[in-house]
């Protein structure tokens, strides 16, 4: 593999100040040459109209995936589908039960979207946008807690969420969904099959989950990877990046993961200010050991000897939050 996307956003300066669902001003797609660490700017996004709160949208790129040569981007509001290379925009889906979209997943016919705001997993035909079908990612009723007559596109936040959905994956032909809240993985088909990621004394936000052969690989965002088993469910291993020779910053946030045959890629957003203080509470035991990197980052570890191979660190002011990390499609 010579080439990753990386999707995500830059902040606004006063975005802290303004609160919830106003952090981010720009989307941003980047491409990153893993044989010579260089970045390049894709694509961005810095002004949106009526899928979007009227003020102070919050505008990212979150999770997106390949299908052929098809990119589908996300946004807080709407699934984006462009052509690749050319980056052409063919179509824009977005329904009112859209809010905070973390991520989506293509899947045959079917787009699954992670409308993280109101704990909902919405799957759309990926050729219409048509809505198929809703899962509350708690197993109850779609609309237990939520209206099915109000514009979520227009809400800034829906805070607390109850499970706060963030990424769908398969096992074998049942999709599954991470759930930040109860720090696990669950069925959307039966919740009661469950995959414990963070245990009862790691109380930290699990995001994606991505199947290879027999195993399941997870980010937590104070940067491990925990690697769970397909049939049994159970955790059989946890890769504490934080620990490796090499690791050498204090960086934000970990989420994004790609795999390409022994050498796993991991993204680091940039650390910004939150009011969940106790989302940071994990850092204090590295600022005392390593400088605070004021950039996102990209590691490269290598599987077998679980060892860093390369640190690629992204130019200052090109992204601030990374959500996902793509292979190119072919040209």
């Amino acid at each position: 593999m010579k080439n990753i996307l990386v999707t995500g956003a830059v902040l606004r300066k006063n975005g802290f100040e303004l609160g919830e669902g106003k952090y981010y001003g720009g989307a941003r797609l980047l491409r990153l040459n893993v044989e010579n660490g260089g970045f390049e700017k894709l694509l961005s996004i810095d002004k949106v109209h009526c899928n979007y709160p009227s003020e102070t949208p919050n505008i990212q790129f979150t999770a997106g995936c390949i299908d052929a040569d098809v990119l589908w981007l996300p946004t807080d509001t709407e699934i984006r589908k462009y052509s690749y290379p050319c980056l052409e925009l063919l179509s824009v889906f977005s329904h009112t039960c859209f809010n905070n979209i973390h991520s989506v997943t293509v899947r045959g016919q079917f787009l699954y979207v992670t409308s993280t705001g109101i704990d909902m997993v919405v799957v759309l035909d990926k050729n219409t946008g048509v809505i198929v079908t809703k899962y509350n990612a708690e197993g109850k009723g779609v609309w237990h807690r939520f209206s099915k007559s109000v514009d979520y596109r227009q809400m800034y936040s829906t805070r607390p969420h109850d499970c706060h959905p963030n990424y769908i994956f398969w096992i074998k032909d049942e999709p599954w969904v991470t759930r930040c809240t109860q720090e696990d993985a669950v069925s959307l088909f039966d919740v009661s099959k469950r995959i414990d990621i963070s245990g009862p004394n790691k109380e930290i936000s699990v995001h994606d989950g991505l199947v290879v052969n027999n195993d399941i690989y997870f980010t937590s965002v104070d940067g491990c990877i925990i690697k769970a088993d397909i049939e049994t469910y159970l955790v059989k291993d946890i890769i504490y990046l934080n620990k490796m020779k090499g690791f050498n910053w204090v960086r934000g946030w970990s989420r994004g993961i790609l795999i390409d045959n022994n050498v796993i890629y991991v993204a680091f957003s940039k650390l910004r200010k939150t009011k969940n203080l106790k989302k940071l509470e994990w850092l204090g035991k590295f600022t005392q050991k390593f400088q605070i990197l004021e950039q996102c980052s990209i590691l490269a570890i290598d599987l077998t000897t679980k060892t860093i191979v390369n640190d690629y660190i992204v130019p200052e002011g090109m992204i601030d939050a990374i959500y996902s990390i793509l292979p190119e499609p072919d040209a």
